[in-house]
């Protein structure tokens, strides 16, 4: 059953966060509402992450968010399952939700 409710867009960008240290990984979608971070250094489900994230030719956007799901895939599954973390935004920035509109946009040719 698809818990989703808002259109996604798959997009790698990096991102900074916060767990017991400092970490970078990479995005590998995004919507409205949230973003999937894949990484081997998920936060705990619950816990609340400033996040930065990076976007092409524009200042960098600071978010805040929660995960609401935490991946770990065991090495020898070759990528059948990516590690990671679902993160459900906070008052997401004006900044960020024009840029997951373009990206949407764009993809369907309007």
């Amino acid at each position: 059953m698809e818990k989703r409710n808002s259109e996604r867009v798959n997009k790698r960008l990096e991102v900074k966060y916060r767990t017991k240290a400092d970490n970078t990984a990479i995005t590998s979608d995004l919507s409205d509402t949230g973003m999937f971070i894949s990484t081997s250094r998920g936060g705990k489900q619950g816990s609340v992450l400033d996040i930065m994230l990076n976007l092409p030719n524009s200042p960098q956007l600071y978010l805040k968010g929660k995960v609401v799901r935490s991946i770990s895939a065991a090495p020898g599954l070759n990528g059948n399952v990516k590690s990671g973390m679902g993160i459900n935004l906070i008052s997401p920035p004006q900044d960020y939700l024009n840029y997951v509109q373009s990206l949407l946009t764009v993809r369907s040719g309007k």
